[in-house]
Order: structure tokens, then C-alpha cells, then sequence
């Protein structure tokens, strides 16, 4: 059985504050606030004006007239959906950096996408008549969403598993190994 990554961001020293006894559920009520870390404050902030300068551009770069098919709201969210499920498994697996994940994660694809603008946009669909181009959009994004975030998710176990085989087999850790 293989064991699950640890998730760099985690701090075992405030769990333990905020949950004493291991579990969180033995307390109804936290004892504290989380610590807000200005440096990872800054990485959200940093990723998201580039995601959400990237998501303009686009979208106004590839408006879609009045009645038409939403093209460039659905390719960001589903550029997002995928790097987001490549940055799951990167930040868990083969980065342990402390930025990596609120920087891409967070603020980049949370900047870059805009699921608010689904509703929207489906909803003036439907007001002004065009029903079926509405519901076209929400099933699209919907379904090529969850498979562009399951595309990146296989993405990035492959890289990892490969970065790890060739850990393996390289020369430094076949002479530890033999040591």
C-alpha cells in the first residue's frame, strides 16, 4: 500500500494547537485563528493578478457576441480546471515548496478562472432565449472541466512517478543504496 503525500503547507505545531487531543472533533469550537503569512499572502496575491490579466486579455480578446456559444470564458476555466489538477500533484509529490500551491493554485487559476461568470452567462442565455446554447455551455464546462482537472491529475501522477523511477535507477541512489 502506498502512503499518501504530505501536503507541504501542512504545520503539525498548529493542528496541534488548534485540536490538543489529535482529533477535531473532540472540541465544538476553535481556540484560534489560523497564522496569515504575509509571504504566502503575497504569492496569492502575485498569481492572481497574472491569472486574472491573462483571463481579460482572453476574454476580451475573444468576446462572444450576444446569443453565441461563450468560447473564451469556457477555455480559461478549462485551462484552469487542468493546471490546477497538475498543481495538486506537483506541490504534493515532487515540490515541497511553500509558494508553489497558493502562487498557481490559489491565485493564478483562481484569478484565471471564472465560474461566477458560468452562471452569467447561462443565465442571459436563457433570458434572452437561446436555451439550448445555455445548456450546451453549463454541460460543457461542466463536463470538460472535471476532465481537463482529471487530465492534469494523471499528467502529474505520470511525472512524478517518472521523476521518481529515474531517482531510482540514477547513479547517486544505486551507490547510497549499495553502501
Amino acid at each position: 500500500m502506498t502512503e499518501l503525500p504530505v501536503d507541504p503547507d501542512v504545520d503539525a505545531a498548529e493542528d496541534a494547537r488548534h485540536a490538543p487531543s489529535g482529533s477535531p472533533f473532540t472540541q465544538s469550537r476553535r481556540t484560534g485563528w489560523p497564522k496569515l503569512r504575509a509571504d504566502v499572502i503575497g504569492a496569492v496575491f502575485v498569481g492572481g493578478c497574472v491569472g486574472g490579466a491573462l483571463r481579460y486579455a482572453v476574454t476580451s480578446g475573444w468576446a462572444a457576441p450576444p446569443g453565441r456559444f461563450p468560447w473564451a470564458t469556457l477555455a480559461v476555466n478549462i485551462t484552469g480546471a487542468f493546471i490546477l489538477g497538475l498543481v495538486v500533484i506537483i506541490a504534493a509529490d515532487m515540490v515541497p515548496s511553500r509558494y508553489l500551491r497558493p502562487l498557481l493554485g490559489t491565485g493564478f487559476c483562481g484569478g484565471l478562472t471564472t465560474f461566477s461568470s458560468v452562471v452569467v452567462a447561462t443565465d442571459e442565455l436563457f433570458a434572452h432565449g437561446h436555451a439550448r446554447t445555455a445548456v450546451s455551455y453549463l454541460l460543457a464546462t461542466i463536463v470538460a472541466g472535471l476532465a481537463a482537472c482529471s487530465l492534469g491529475l494523471l499528467l502529474g501522477r505520470g511525472i512524478a512517478a517518472n521523476r521518481r523511477r529515474a531517482h531510482r535507477t540514477s547513479p547517486a541512489h544505486t551507490e547510497r543504496s549499495a553502501q
